[in-house]
């Protein structure tokens, strides 16, 4: 899938050549700057040096292997607003409505995936979303795209985004989301601000992902600067064994906590603009180190909410990168996926809105991306949500193969 009218300016490097790089950083460390020798020039006798291009990794494209390499998605996968398998209270005049989720492969079962995603109880859908929204773990055994069956609630309301990572070093899942326990009943599907109620970030931890999950503890108040989205990334590494923990929050800020129920310190703020109604505006990231120990991160952009009036769409994902935790990070000015679905039947489907990206990796050491995951919204909608998981590259054939779905 390409992406057509792309905004194409970069606080990295303004002004740089076509298809020309001089360090990875002009390849969003998503491929390496490398020598190419003009070898079509050859046969007419001209010898003229070599100029450096970028060599993008599986799953990325572009001059500045910037862009996530989507590709079409079955007509039925993710998890929909189906009635299958829900409990009743959660099925109403908004479907079983669901917003963003993550993949897991299980450790016991090669061939049943979980996901973990925010739905909607008493039958509301996103317009109801705080504090109706709940943590549930959907199944499929059909492979990494589903579809998805509920399976069960692992949290009660109010809690939403929730982000699961594996913690060697604890031998644990590990939950984050946002919110707090409300234990009132609410008759309308209307949404509080968050002046009303508090966006804090809390964290679960199961030894197994269908559970137990331990009572959630706070980590990070609302009260604290950017401390809403969690996006953790633990730092243990197979040369590094530690607890730390890497908390990437709104505004793609970033704090550390020596264990997952630690203290969290804020140790760096992005250098850009991330004020609202500002061209570099972003919510909702997911942060991930690459097989190089490079850093990275996916957001919503919200670049045509800025230039086209409220627009939620086209252009909706970006895409941060940095060599260092703590900087310098940059930003290039381009969509890293639009809000456009295409499938294998031929068709496409442009979105109202596309959010929570997260990406599903190989699981070879080489941190492909497979899998896009996505909270849609289809237009002329207000409150009816689903989850979407679009293949990315070629990889994901070979994966779903070696586990024989295709």
């Amino acid at each position: 899938m390409r992406f057509p009218g792309f905004l194409a300016l970069s606080l990295a490097a303004q002004g740089a050549t076509s298809h020309a790089c001089k360090t990875d950083e002009d390849c969003s460390l998503n491929g390496i700057c490398s020598r190419q020798w003009p070898w079509s020039d050859y046969p007419n006798g001209i010898i003229l040096k070599p100029r450096k291009v970028c060599k993008c990794d599986p799953g990325w494209f572009g001059d500045d292997c910037g862009r996530l390499d989507l590709r079409p998605a079955g007509r039925i996968n993710g998890y929909n607003h189906s009635a299958d398998g829900v409990e009743s209270s959660h099925f109403g005049p908004y479907g079983n409505s669901s917003w963003g989720g993550q993949i897991f492969q299980d450790p016991k079962n090669p061939k049943l995936f979980h996901l973990f995603a925010s739905q909607f109880a008493d039958g509301c859908g996103l317009s109801g979303w705080r504090p109706h929204s709940f943590v549930l773990r959907a199944e499929s055994r059909n492979g990494p795209q589903g579809p998805y069956q509920f399976a069960q609630s692992v949290s009660k309301p109010f809690r939403h985004n929730p982000q699961v990572i594996w913690s060697p070093a604890d031998e644990k899942y590990l939950l984050y989301t946002i919110g707090v326990d409300d234990n009132v009943k609410r008759e309308e599907c209307t949404s509080l601000s968050y002046t009303q109620w508090p966006n804090n970030i809390s964290v679960s931890a199961a030894d197994d992902l269908q559970g137990p999950w331990t009572p959630f503890e706070m980590v990070l108040s609302s009260k604290e600067p950017h401390s809403t989205n969690p996006a953790p990334w633990p730092l243990w590494t197979p040369e590094y064994h530690t607890s730390k923990i890497v908390l990437g929050v709104e505004d793609l800020a970033i704090f550390i906590a020596d264990k997952y129920n630690g203290e969290y310190e804020l140790v760096h703020t992005q250098m850009w603009n991330t004020s609202e109604w500002s061209p570099t505006w972003t919510e909702d990231s997911f942060f991930w180190q690459d097989k190089r120990g490079h850093w990275h991160a996916l957001a919503h952009w919200m670049i045509d909410l800025v230039e086209h009036d409220g627009q939620k769409w086209p252009r909706v994902g970006a895409h941060v990168f940095a060599k260092d935790l703590t900087g310098p990070w940059h930003f290039h000015l381009h969509e890293a996926f639009n809000s456009t679905v295409t499938y294998t039947d031929g068709s496409s489907q442009t979105l109202d809105r596309r959010e929570r990206a997260k990406i599903f990796f190989s699981d070879d050491g080489e941190m492909t991306p497979l899998y896009l995951i996505n909270g849609v919204q289809e237009m002329g909608e207000r409150s009816r949500s689903s989850t979407v998981i679009q293949p990315i590259g070629e990889k994901w054939k070979k994966y779903e193969k070696r586990l024989g779905f295709r």
